[in-house]
């Protein structure tokens, strides 16, 4: 955690103080949310813009974590503030309670909007909710609770051709340099924020375009614009594992061959330039919010849902995986107080987003949160580390095995293509709960599978942060019950308990 000093410190004095007792006016909030993108492996280099209007005039947080690596139960913790293991979203099905009847109705109307939006906030969302939104039997008709202006993409990302449900109504777009999604989000915030009845009352708005995730589609303005661009190559790119890793990472074949290579270099570069977009973006809304004169009470958040690997392991592209390039996260913040340009260590999760914006505007969530505020690092107080949970449950279906791959038809696999080399990106197998520690003492990963196996890994990431060497059957059989005793109580655990596990 960096040690403010001067004149800086005397700004972090005040931002408490606005904290504490509020401002004449209400905080506004602007929470841009992008769909896959990495940390770990550049997929912020071509953020320019959203580096220098927002991490330049704020913090970047260097240790940003999800809860769960994918689409659908990750964004229902950001909504919600809660672990999948409590609001059980546990996949991208409706089965698996993604915009399921259960969500709906004992998640969906407790999560952080509609407490905002009761104390006279007027919210605005745009883009990619929740995967299996629009297909469930409301149809588009369904506005969740708390939002007044509400464009919500029905079902997953697309870039053209897709459908918005614009307050409860289908609206369909094609595949016109004006229907890129994006730059339709953007049009829509800035309509939202030239309304005359928005800037008196306090505002909340979260934009969640597509990228960068598939089809990785960019912006024809964009096209071939990262031309020499190539995956990037890390320790562990494309390398063969042994037993030491899951079943999953094990599957033929134990490397990527050249045509796979090319593809990946190809997926790398236009979710690149997926993501000029989302500068562009951010680029609008905070130009419009200056003009308005508002910028300066407004707290703006940049993050995405999960992070992604492309030729990791010898996998292709994806994420569902417990590794570091799959659950850190890019996080920024700019606002009122917010010292610029400071880097923050202290260990953040995407469940602590609602809790956090709940606390800057100085209101009560309507329910117990797993996730915590980090109100208290934004204004200079170090913490003493953190351990949460990692959680995932596998999916598995024979409609997503491609029939030319030389599997068996089984549902134990998912999303097995020819141009993946056929190696799966998921199977019911890989289902596991993780405990993620950083403290002063440790950083570690230690994991448990839910398969025939009992599989085990375990890394320390000072030593190891490409995650080479698996220590889980090195370890005593002390440091073992331990771990997982505690992984135990976090996988279970509800609200504050969460953030307060026993000692051992």
């Amino acid at each position: 955690m960096v040690k403010p000093a001067g004149s800086v410190f005397l700004k972090l004095v005040a931002f408490t103080l606005l904290l504490q007792w509020g401002g004449a006016n209400k905080p506004n909030f602007v929470i841009i949310l992008t769909d896959d993108q990495d940390i770990t492996l550049g997929g912020m280099t071509p953020m320019q813009k959203a580096q220098s209007l927002i991490g330049d005039m704020g913090v970047t947080f260097n240790n940003a974590f999800v809860t769960t690596p994918v689409c659908c139960p990750s964004r229902t913790s950001i909504i919600s503030g809660l672990y999948q293991h409590n609001h059980r979203t546990v996949n991208n099905t409706e089965e698996g309670n993604c915009f399921g009847e259960r969500w709906r109705e004992e998640v969906e109307p407790y999560a952080f909007p509609t407490v905002l939006n009761s104390d006279g906030y007027r919210t605005f969302y745009a883009g990619k909710y929740l995967n299996m939104y629009g297909y469930t039997s409301e149809g588009v008709t369904h506005v969740p609770p708390g939002w007044d202006w509400w464009i919500g993409l029905v079902g997953n990302s697309q870039y053209y051709n897709y459908s918005l449900s614009v307050n409860g109504t289908e609206v369909k777009h094609g595949d016109s340099e004006e229907d890129y999604l994006t730059d339709l989000i953007t049009s829509y915030s800035l309509d939202f924020l030239r309304q005359s009845d928005i800037l008196s009352s306090g505002f909340m708005m979260v934009l969640c375009p597509p990228s960068a995730h598939a089809p990785f589609t960019p912006s024809k303005k964009y096209t071939d614009y990262f031309r020499n661009v190539t995956a990037m190559k890390t320790q562990n790119f494309n390398l063969p594992v042994g037993v030491d890793k899951h079943w999953l990472l094990r599957m033929s074949p134990s490397v990527l061959p050249e045509s796979t290579l090319e593809i990946l270099d190809a997926h790398y570069r236009n979710r690149w330039e997926t993501l000029l977009s989302v500068d562009d973006l951010i680029e609008s809304v905070i130009m419009e919010l200056e003009s308005l004169g508002v910028l300066d009470n407004t707290y703006i958040i940049y993050t995405s849902d999960h992070g992604f690997h492309i030729g990791q392991f010898a996998m292709p592209w994806d994420k569902r995986q417990p590794y570091e390039f799959d659950i850190r996260i890019p996080l920024l913040l700019r606002g009122p107080g917010v010292p610029k340009g400071q880097i923050i260590s202290d260990p953040v999760l995407n469940i602590d987003i609602a809790p956090t914006v709940i606390d800057i505007a100085n209101l009560s969530s309507l329910v117990e949160l797993d996730g915590k505020s980090f109100k208290e690092s934004l204004a200079g107080q170090n913490t003493t580390g953190r351990e949460f949970v990692i959680e995932y449950v596998g999916e598995g279906s024979d409609l997503t095995v491609d029939e030319d791959c030389p599997l068996v038809l089984d549902n134990k696999l998912m999303y097995c293509s020819v141009d993946g080399s056929c190696k799966c990106q998921d199977s019911r197998n890989n289902t596991y709960s993780c405990l993620r520690r950083i403290s002063a003492a440790e950083n570690i990963l230690y994991c448990q599978f839910d398969d025939d196996e009992a599989f085990k890994e375990a890394y320390d990431i000072n030593a190891d942060p490409d995650q080479l060497n698996n220590l889980a059957y090195q370890l005593s059989a002390d440091v073992v019950s331990e771990y997982e005793s505690t992984l135990q109580y976090m996988s279970t655990c509800a609200g504050a308990a969460c953030n307060s596990p026993p000692k051992q």
